[in-house]
């Protein structure tokens, strides 16, 4: 009833933009939902090269996900979305997070190796060095989503070490949701969007969810013993995109709260909370400078909050405070030349991140809280980039780009990240890539400076982790399918480690790693109507052993629509992991696990829609890795079958 009241609060308020141009808004996304395969590939990617290009001339390994497919796969979130993506996978952990990875490798549970933007703007906080306050993005605003696999950082530096995942929202949704399910679920999502009559264009998306949680019986490793518990979950985001001329704005705002549960590894119902919350407000710029020039410039500022509470021991009951503010601050300028088929970029980018409050506790209850100890550094850490980039033709039919970016550290060690590739468009269906890349991840304050913990320590002599990738792609296009292959091989130097000991553990500068692999996609549009979408991911040469992730990836999803009707059904199969503990083995083995999911919508009116989705159809029960605390040789349970219903309101 919370949930359902802060709604309508929000939707009141909102209602004022009603006298936004409707018009306006009704044009980009209809014609999406009825774009033909051909269309589809001619959808741009900026990703890759700060450049629009297309998929066949894009010089990375790209999926690019629209609006309409998410729609049809009936998936809420990033996570979800990437389990219909090759070389990406997620899974629950035991933390009140989930986990992903991008070429099955992680270091920890919050993704270091993979980076993530929004609208152009960074969510990979320096504190973890992911977007740890982003596991929960909700895709109900986005037109697009750039899945990129490999290196980024001759653009972006540090954290584009194993892939980049580049989110566009949407500047044309009116739309207001409402949907409830299984476990207590509900969620509301409202956009509004439109443009003034003095020019300004206008997005504004607020999105509410809770759930209770299902009651699982899982294993506390502080009491060797299984128990029976829930997570209960609540997220809430705003975000205001604004453009007028050539000045943009973006304002964002999100607070996800779990309790009880898992939180860091632990059960402790009644104890366990997990609290964090962040935001960004983002002034940006971007002017022609003739025909053949453009600048750009972005200046943010990026606040953070991270506060879990969880029980550390049972006897006796002690209990873990920790409050964590901190921010990242910083521009970016970008100067774009083009003419004919040759274009440059050249860039300069500066950030600042700082831990503005550090506070950390124990607490024996009842007795009130110990005072605080200091669990984390202070120091300032400066990031300064410089880059540029090359692309032209070398013919009719070849391509190539070069391109190459410093970055100096105020802390550790920068490094020189360049790129290089040719793009062969071999007649009118082929396409080959060959791509060379080279990035790092600079350690995460995380890594570099926890002290004062029972089960793990920083290392401040820890070096970047480099990668090197050669990857060979292929594409292959007709008139009802597309595929495409990628054969990639990387080598990791001065990898990034964690000791499996008893506690506590710490983090070092280890010896190589390598991990190859191939990644396949392809899109069947086999009759009217029907459509065919599946992926694999096999890793020939695995970077980590024992590895958490999955080395063999299948997924496929058949869609229909005809009318007013739309339905799909999807399978994935995750392969087995080993879970890394301190058993006598070193880790447990888990077995591979098939997963269904149905979604269906129908449009009843023009105004208005019904949805359902079933995730988990035959009700699965399978394990999944225990990340966050070595001392749990079981695993975590994944969750089982979940029905949510809901009904969404077109109010162009």
């Amino acid at each position: 009833m919370k949930l359902l009241q802060r709604w309508f609060l929000l939707a009141t308020a909102f209602a004022t933009m009603g006298n936004l141009s409707a018009a306006y808004a009704d044009s980009k996304m209809k014609a999406l939902l009825n774009l033909t395969l051909e269309e589809l590939l001619q959808i741009k990617v900026v990703g890759s090269t700060l450049a629009e290009e297309s998929l066949h001339s894009v010089p990375s390994s790209v999926t690019v996900v629209t609006h309409a497919q998410i729609r049809q796969l009936g998936v809420n979130t990033l996570e979800e979305l990437m389990n219909h993506v090759p070389g990406y996978q997620s899974y629950r952990s035991d933390n009140a997070i989930g986990s992903y990875a991008s070429r099955s490798r992680l270091l920890v549970n919050s993704a270091r190796e993979v980076l993530l933007l929004l609208d152009g703007q960074r969510l990979n906080h320096d504190m973890f060095g992911s977007a740890f306050f982003d596991r929960e993005l909700s895709l109900e605003n986005v037109a697009r989503v750039e899945f990129i696999r490999g290196p980024g950082s001759a653009i972006y530096g540090a954290n584009a070490f194993l892939g980049v995942i580049n989110v566009i929202t949407a500047t044309d949704l009116n739309e207001a949701a409402l949907s409830g399910g299984s476990h207590q679920q509900q969620q509301a999502i409202l956009n509004v969007s439109g443009q003034l009559e003095n020019g300004l264009q206008s997005s504004l998306f607020a999105q509410a969810r809770h759930s209770d949680g299902e009651k699982q019986t899982v294993y506390n490793p502080l009491t060797d013993s299984f128990v029976d518990s829930r997570q209960d979950a609540r997220n809430q985001s705003l975000y205001w995109r604004a453009q007028w001329g050539d000045w943009g704005l973006l304002a964002r705002w999100v607070e996800t709260v779990n309790e009880d549960g898992y939180s860091i590894g632990t059960i402790g119902d009644g104890f366990n909370r997990y609290e964090t919350s962040a935001s960004f407000l983002s002034l940006n710029y971007q002017h022609t400078l003739g025909s053949h020039w453009e600048f750009s410039s972005r200046l943010y500022d990026s606040p953070y909050r991270y506060e879990p509470e969880f029980q550390t021991r049972s006897v006796p009951l002690t209990i873990s405070q920790t409050l964590v503010e901190g921010s990242e601050s910083g521009f970016e300028n970008q100067l774009r030349w083009h003419e004919g088929s040759a274009k440059a970029l050249l860039g300069l980018d500066y950030t600042r991140s700082s831990v503005d409050k550090m506070d950390t506790n124990l607490w024996l209850p009842p007795a009130v809280p110990n005072a605080p100890f200091e669990l984390f550094g202070t120091e300032t850490r400066r990031v300064t980039g410089a880059y540029v980039q090359w692309q032209d033709a070398l013919g009719e039919q070849l391509t190539y780009i070069l391109g190459v970016r410093k970055d100096n550290y105020s802390d550790v060690n920068g490094y020189i990240s360049p790129r290089l590739g040719l793009i062969w468009q071999v007649g009118n269906d082929n396409t080959l890539k060959w791509l060379y890349g080279e990035a790092f991840r600079a350690p995460a304050r995380s890594e570099l400076s926890l002290k004062n913990n029972p089960n793990q320590i920083g290392n401040p002599n820890l070096d970047p982790e480099i990668s090197k990738t050669v990857e060979l792609v292929w594409m292959q296009t007709g008139r009802r399918h597309y595929s495409s292959v990628s054969l990639f091989d990387t080598e990791i130097e001065d990898a990034v480690e964690i000791t499996n000991t008893a506690p506590p553990r710490t983090y070092i500068s280890g010896a190589s790693q390598q991990v190859s692999g191939i990644e396949m996609e392809w899109q069947w549009y086999f009759a009217p109507g029907w459509q065919l979408r599946g992926d694999l991911s096999h890793i020939f040469n695995s970077p980590l052993d024992p590895n958490v992730n999955a080395e063999d990836l299948l997924r496929s999803s058949f869609l229909y629509s005809k009318n007013e009707f739309t339905a799909s059904l999807s399978g994935r199969y995750h392969g087995k992991t080993r879970d890394a503990n301190t058993s006598a083995a070193g880790y447990r083995a888990l077995g591979g696990y098939t997963l269904f999911d149905v979604h269906a919508h129908y449009q009843v009116t023009a105004q208005w829609q019904v949805y359902s989705n079933v995730r988990n159809l035959t009700d699965k029960a399978y394990l999944q890795p225990a990340i966050s605390r070595s001392t749990n040789p079981y695993g975590a349970p994944g969750l089982g079958r979940e029905i949510e219903v809901g009904v969404r309101w077109n109010f162009d």
